[in-house]
């Protein structure tokens, strides 16, 4: 049960932090960058946190 909690505040914070870039008036090419960074970090904060890795 925990772990489902851990896993929906990281994707809430994901959403809020893909939104955030999303909206700065940072370039087109550095926006998606950051973006998929953004999601790899939290993909593997899940997984940490899962046990998967």
């Amino acid at each position: 049960m925990s772990i489902l909690i851990v896993v929906l505040v990281a994707l809430i914070l994901l959403g809020l932090a893909l939104y955030a870039v999303q909206r700065s008036p940072i370039p087109s090419p550095v926006n998606w960058m950051i973006q998929l960074v953004l999601i790899v970090i939290a993909i593997w904060f899940i997984g940490s946190r899962a046990g998967f890795f």
